[in-house]
């Protein structure tokens, strides 16, 4: 096992878990009662976040490339039931939560990588007939598509944007004509905008993105108070805890924005670690794609490892351009460390997958 990337996750959960109880304590006092009310079920997460992790360790990865049409599936059905009033629960603005017995559940961390599953398993499939638009591009496409639109009706153009970048570079990787590409990524790119400027709230957003001083009290608030923050923080940050803009000045401190408190209670060397911590991620998980491909010619090993890899990898980065005030607000958790348990579960999971392909890699190369 790639000893390395698991230690290096476990230190990240565990310092996303100081960050949550620093950002979250006063916040929970004055919501519920309890300041130990979300770090409580932020642990309880991280514990079976590790149980699906050590889960997934000791399946063999290649059988996630047997069961991935029927996981797209399952997680389109997930999707579809947030439509359905009493079930699918609303917060924010967005409906992204299932609600059943007590527990809330986001099908979006789910369908995220059950996408990438299908791809990966379809770009093997397809590899003699890779250089057809079909099978090479547009099958690649047309099956999550209901699962995409679905992440775009809730809203969550953040995640459904994230997916496809990481499906364009997994179709570059696998092989894909540069002539499909070039094109799919024209008329991606022309959605997106449509999809920008189309809906009053996405347009509203990227206004308060451009200026964020026009509205400074609305949608220009959040950046603002987290360019304040990280100001604050300088070099060594004004000290673990004693952050003031997670004082309800700052919405979404433990979760969405957690950055910026990192920036502000630890400085820029605080958020030189976590810059370096992703950079080595993506490192460990890119090595265990080479070696699948570059060992025993793993094609789907290579392109599921390269997906999860680019996936917490770009979504960790979109998350702290965000706080930097570089893109416009996505929606995006910091993953390991923000608050949010689907999010730290499934991403185990993912993590679980990744080392369970590096090790199979491995035992094939002592072979």
């Amino acid at each position: 096992m790639d000893m390395k990337l698991l230690l290096l996750v476990i230190a990240m959960v565990l310092f996303g878990l100081i960050m949550v109880y620093s950002s979250s304590f006063i916040y929970a006092q004055e919501k519920t009662g309890n300041g130990f009310f979300l770090i409580s079920k932020q642990i309880v997460y991280a514990c079976l976040g590790f149980c699906a992790l050590s889960a997934a360790i000791r399946v063999d990865y290649r059988l996630w490339g047997k069961w991935a049409y029927g996981i797209l599936g399952l997680a389109i059905l997930l999707l579809a039931l947030i439509l359905i009033p009493g079930v699918g629960e609303k917060v924010g603005g967005a409906r992204r939560w299932i609600h059943l017995a007590g527990l809330r559940f986001q099908p979006g961390e789910f369908a995220k990588f059950a996408v990438l599953f299908f791809v990966a398993r379809q770009l093997e499939r397809k590899q003699e007939k890779i250089n057809q638009f079909a099978a090479g591009l547009l099958s690649n496409f047309i099956v999550p598509l209901p699962a995409m639109i679905l992440l775009l009706i809730q809203p969550d153009f953040g995640t459904t944007v994230m997916i496809t970048c990481v499906v364009f570079i997994l179709l570059f990787i696998g092989g894909v004509p540069w002539r499909y590409l070039f094109g799919a990524v024209v008329l991606a790119g022309l959605v997106g905008v449509w999809l920008a400027f189309g809906t009053a709230y996405r347009r509203a957003r990227l206004m308060g993105f451009m200026d964020p001083w026009t509205d400074p009290g609305g949608k220009g608030f959040q950046i603002l108070q987290s360019l304040i923050g990280l100001h604050h923080g300088r070099l060594w940050g004004v000290g673990l805890g004693n952050g003031k803009e997670k004082l309800f000045y700052l919405p979404e401190a433990h979760n969405d924005f957690i950055f910026s408190v990192i920036g502000e209670e630890l400085g820029f060397i605080g958020i030189a670690a976590v810059v370096f911590a992703y950079l080595y991620l993506i490192y460990r998980g890119l090595r265990i794609a080479w070696n699948c491909q570059k060992g025993q010619q793993d094609h789907f090993g290579m392109l599921l490892a390269a997906g999860i890899t680019l996936a917490l990898g770009l979504q960790g980065f979109v998350n702290m351009a965000v706080v930097l005030g570089l893109v416009p607000t996505k929606g995006l958790t910091l993953p390991f460390i923000s608050y949010g348990g689907s999010a730290l579960v499934v991403d185990l999971f993912a993590v679980g997958v990744l080392l369970s392909i590096g090790r199979g890699t491995r035992a094939s190369g002592k072979q």
